[in-house]
């Protein structure tokens, strides 16, 4: 006999989990959210830059793509509608020398293609005359991108569900999950084992979804991806150093390179980068790691004191590929795919998922319709 009846049960409190639920909450469903930390967004979602995506990187047609533009807007309409401190900051997409001026077009293009409003190509007196510090030879200026304090977004969340009758458990782990004429029952830890029983099930546990989709019943394992653990490291300046867009060098390798990105008081943070690891609850800083990241940075803002630089913080990211960088995107796989009628798993959710999160949200609502 089960402990609990619900409608709905979310796995993770991060900051898509929290946007899925909160929807569902808002549309009369009984919702329960599963965290298996102490408390909401502890894991991925409080651990990267905190910056609002434009969508500029992405393929056309790519969920990545969709989401991100469409949540873009979502999210300047959410803060200004709850008092979610953010500012729009605008971005500059750095070239630091003339054979990156190529790369600039095809990002140009590709933005554009994803629906990108007013981005322009500015020179590098333009740069100069709006970021002094800043060198390059030419810069796409992105004006939807920002930052935003994602926690408060987040507690936001948590308060609309728990207004509208949704409940958040913590320290509570999926130990397996049982699935019998269509309904979900879930065996979960806590201070004692709990059963929780329910109609529809949404697998957002981020770096651990493929950990919790392997405990799902019925499920095919071999539709469950494999997931890799990218670590982005961050050093901070620890101050305001005038400067007042965001700045991104030219992406190479994996990543989107070691940018400069602002804090609501615009103290400077630099990162990350991309550090392949196995735990994906390594969130320790190596000091030895400032060294490349004097090097990046100075390719873009020569006249930075290396001496500020302080180990700050790390966030993990569940990558579906580590080899080719042009195929990731996000996972979402519903009925249509693995044949479980309510059950919905995200694999995937990096970024942008923090700009995409209320449009992920509107998608999976609809895939439950």
């Amino acid at each position: 006999m089960s402990d609990y009846k619900v409608d709905t049960v979310i796995i993770g409190a991060g900051v898509v989990g929290l946007a899925i639920a909160e929807i569902l909450c808002r549309f009369g469903k009984e919702v329960i959210v599963l965290e298996s930390e102490d408390d909401f967004g502890r894991i991925t979602s409080s651990r990267n830059s905190g910056v609002i995506h434009a969508g500029i990187y992405y393929l056309e047609n790519s969920l990545k793509s969709k989401f991100c533009v469409e949540g873009n807007k979502l999210l300047y309409e959410y803060c200004q509608k709850n008092n979610i401190p953010f500012e729009n900051t605008k971005k500059l997409l750095v070239a630091s020398s003339n054979d990156q001026i190529e790369i600039i077009d095809e990002i140009q293009n590709k933005a554009e293609k994803n629906g990108v409003q007013g981005i322009r190509r500015i020179t590098k007196q333009e740069v100069k005359n709006i970021e002094p510090l800043i060198f390059c030879e030419e810069a796409l200026l992105i004006p939807s991108s920002g930052i935003i304090d994602a926690v408060a977004y987040m507690r936001s969340l948590v308060g609309k569900i728990e207004d509208s009758g949704g409940m958040l458990a913590y320290n509570s782990k999926l130990i397996k999950c049982e699935l019998k004429n269509n309904r979900f029952t879930l065996h979960v830890s806590g201070q004692e084992e709990t059963l929780i029983e329910c109609n529809q099930l949404i697998n957002s546990s981020g770096l651990f979804a493929s950990d919790v989709a392997n405990k799902i019943d019925g499920l095919e394992k071999k539709l469950v991806p494999k997931t890799f653990y990218a670590k982005g490291n961050y050093f901070s300046a620890g101050r305001n150093l005038g400067i007042h867009h965001l700045i991104y060098p030219i992406p190479e390798g994996f990543g989107l390179g070691i940018h400069l990105t602002l804090e609501l008081d615009h103290s400077v943070k630099f990162g990350p980068d991309v550090q392949w690891i196995d735990n994906p609850l390594d969130y320790s800083v190596d000091e030895n790691r400032k060294d490349n990241f004097i090097v990046e940075i100075k390719k873009y803002f020569p006249s930075l004191d290396p001496g500020l630089l302080k180990p700050s913080y790390a966030g993990i990211r569940p990558i579906l590929d580590n080899k080719d960088k042009s195929m990731r995107d996000f996972v979402i796989q519903d009925q249509s795919i693995h044949s479980i009628p309510k059950l919905i798993n995200l694999y995937g959710i990096e970024s942008p998922g923090l700009t995409s999160s209320l449009a992920i949200a509107r998608y999976v609502k609809q895939q439950l319709e």
